[in-house]
């Protein structure tokens, strides 16, 4: 059996898309279809059904996709490896972040790395969802968490303060508060869903209930509510870069801790060891968070 079309067969069970898949592991969608298509010929059983539009395992496709499941592991063990003793400054190295920070500071960073390293080239992956290193989806993870998982490795490369802050054209329009009870004249934006179960947020709903003007379960969402005038937000600075202005008040929330991780197996390979520290350097002298 090719050991091609078993990794086919697990991308699209993962991903319940052929599309997907095939973008995924880099192939075209004709490639994808001509695996799967090869492995029923061979199991001589379909292993897919299509569902409105997506993907799903047959009863003979879910009894080997288990299987597929710890072939895909050790193979991708297998390529870490081997890659792990690469120690040249070229090749691809796929970082994964959070959409402000892909938005706000990496395109400057990367400019950079570019430059003093232009054979590396850099998969930028926007994403707030945990990614599953072990699948190598992507070498580097960028993360805000105080708990990072115990299976990769890295470091804390900043603390990330929280703040308010307004448009300049709210300001002009109503002013800047010059402590928390001035919010009791002034438009918020506050939270929903699970983000309203933050501190900050909590404590904006005790006391400022009434002065809540728009909400949003999202904080580049309140951003941009905020840069639009409907309000003050309170979010954190990566957040809140571009058109807003911060304001000098008082916060309950702790700081977001930023970490860069990768996996064990990689450690050894140099240009994800580049990037790592230069990613822990830049974040680590970041204006916008240290409040300079």
């Amino acid at each position: 059996m090719d050991w091609n079309y078993l990794r086919t067969f697990h991308a699209v069970a993962e991903t319940s898309s052929l599309g997907k898949a095939a973008e995924k592991l880099a192939i075209s969608h004709a490639t994808a279809f001509r695996h799967i298509r090869s492995l029923e010929e061979q199991l001589g059983s379909r292993l897919f059904e299509k569902v409105k539009g997506r993907y799903r395992p047959t009863e003979a496709g879910a009894e080997i996709l288990d299987l597929a499941q710890s072939v895909v592991v050790a193979m991708e063990d297998i390529d870490r490896r081997i890659s792990g003793a690469d120690l040249a400054l070229k090749g691809r190295i796929r970082l994964t972040a959070p959409a402000s920070f892909a938005a706000h500071f990496l395109p400057g960073y990367l400019g950079d790395f570019r430059a003093r390293f232009p054979d590396i080239t850099v998969e930028l992956l926007t994403s707030n969802e945990e990614i599953n290193m072990s699948s190598r989806a992507a070498e580097i993870a960028l993360r805000v968490t105080s708990s990072p998982p115990e299976h990769l490795i890295g470091r804390k490369v900043a603390d990330i303060p929280w703040a308010y802050f307004a448009s300049q054209t709210y300001l002009e329009r109503k002013g800047a508060p010059s402590n928390s009870a001035d919010l009791t004249t002034h438009d918020l934006i506050g939270a929903s869903g699970l983000l309203s179960q933050r501190p900050g947020f909590q404590q904006m709903d005790r006391t400022h209930r009434d002065r809540i003007a728009v909400r949003s379960d999202d904080l580049m969402t309140m951003a941009a509510l905020a840069r639009k005038g409907l309000g003050i937000c309170l979010v954190p600075v990566d957040v809140a870069q571009g058109g807003l202005q911060k304001l000098a008040l008082a916060n309950e929330v702790p700081a977001n801790e930023l970490w860069v991780l990768t996996h064990p197996d990689l450690r050894s390979v140099e240009r994800v060891a580049c990037m790592t520290r230069f990613l822990a350097t830049a974040f680590g002298a970041e204006a916008a968070f240290l409040g300079t």
